[in-house]
């Protein structure tokens, strides 16, 4: 069901001139299974970051209310919190872009995973984001978002996070 896994761990980024940057930079720390477009995503040190922003702040249409962005501003997905939880940590839901070129001409690294959906489960403290990668599940992506909120998935999610390397 799943094809891959992440867990993303805060980390607190400093500009040049010393200062903390205020948009929470995450950084993948565990992986399981494989995921092609991640590899596109990855910096010059082999490293998947991605930083978390308020869509308020970004993209005003939006009816998601934050979003995951990559290097070089490229949307990795918006995420749509409906009040869903798992003990204390929130459960969202998302997918990647869909069209085949972004803005400037850009080639989209997601194009041919347009139709997988993403799972997030963040930490109430903000300090952790999973993100689990559903094939092919776009349009049914919110309901696996409601699987996982009832105890659904937690044998497959123990299972992953038991297999999950560090990066």
């Amino acid at each position: 069901m799943f094809s891959c896994y992440l867990k993303l761990e805060r980390r607190q980024s400093i500009k040049k001139d010393g200062t903390e940057t205020s948009t929470p930079r995450y950084v993948v720390t565990e992986k399981a299974g494989y995921f092609k477009p991640l590899e596109s995503i990855k910096s010059t040190t082999g490293e998947i970051v991605m930083y978390h922003n308020r869509n308020g702040e970004c993209n005003k249409k939006s009816t998601a209310e934050t979003r995951l962005q990559c290097k070089g501003s490229l949307n990795f997905s918006s995420i749509y919190l409906n009040g869903l939880k798992v003990g204390e940590a929130l459960i969202g839901y998302g997918e990647p872009p869909r069209e085949k070129e972004l803005k400037g001409g850009k080639q989209n690294p997601f194009y041919d995973n347009r139709d997988d959906g993403y799972l997030f489960i963040i930490s109430p403290d903000m300090t952790t984001i999973e993100i689990l990668i559903v094939d092919r599940s776009r349009q049914l992506i919110r309901g696996y978002a409601q699987q996982l909120s009832d105890g659904q998935m937690n044998e497959a999610l123990n299972e992953l996070r038991k297999a999950a390397k560090s990066e």
